[in-house]
């Protein structure tokens, strides 16, 4: 018996149909950085993998204390990214912005959803959070992964550390001290990709922004992989 070349297709697609899962929600919380260079790469290359539905706020000045709070434009302006899985974005186009403001405006961000994180988790529905915080000295980490695990104490987060700077040993205890008492969580470390032990604050390059994101999702994406897919299929 000679099997027709449409019986392979078709049970390609019933391999591809069984092995395939809809997109994960990522909800991305960060700074300056994420609002700048580092974010609009960072949001790229995830959304580049095909498998999430992306939220990014990068709020200037922020440290974790700002988004236990009322999310404000409180300091040097904001951005607010959002891609589907499935959007075509062109290499010399920008991540979809939702709001922006460039300077301080002392209003609240993401009035229609209610200006609070729980809020925001509740509309957003996240499968998985990521922290890109910890370089500005505003902290409650604990309290930031407390709003997290009241939402789903089951939920996997991933927290990106600073980049090399100045007292970086510090921020990383902070950062691990506030993770001990979340173990959902995964610690990706930047302090060896980019920055330097003089510097006390430091904003980068296109250039040397793209390494940073590139290699901080090289990462944290087995991470997310194992979460979000491979235990889902067990």
């Amino acid at each position: 018996m000679v099997m027709k070349p449409a019986f392979f297709i078709g049970l390609i697609g019933y391999a591809f149909s069984f092995f395939a899962q809809p997109p994960k929600n990522l909800l991305i919380l960060g700074d300056s950085h994420m609002m700048g260079y580092f974010g609009e790469y960072f949001h790229r290359r995830l959304h580049e993998t095909g498998k999430y539905d992306i939220l990014s706020i990068g709020i200037g000045g922020a440290g974790t204390k700002h988004y236990t709070l009322r999310l404000t434009n409180f300091c040097c302006g904001y951005k607010v990214r959002i891609t589907c899985c499935n959007d075509k974005i062109c290499q010399q186009c920008t991540i979809p912005v939702f709001e922006r403001a460039d300077v301080a405006t002392q209003k609240p961000i993401l009035l229609n959803v209610g200006s609070k994180l729980i809020q925001l988790l509740h509309f957003w529905q996240p499968d998985a959070v990521i922290i890109a915080l910890g370089s500005n000295y505003t902290n409650a980490h604990q309290e930031l992964l407390g709003i997290l695990h009241s939402f789903n104490p089951n939920m996997p987060y991933v927290w990106v550390g600073p980049f090399r700077r100045m007292n970086v040993a510090a921020r990383y205890q902070a950062i691990e001290k506030g993770m001990a008492a979340y173990p959902n969580g995964f610690l990706v470390r930047s302090d060896d990709i980019v920055g330097h032990d003089t510097l006390t604050s430091a904003h980068f390059t296109a250039k040397t922004s793209k390494t940073w994101a590139y290699e901080v999702v090289n990462r944290l994406e087995p991470f997310l992989q194992k979460k979000l897919f491979d235990t889902a299929r067990q």
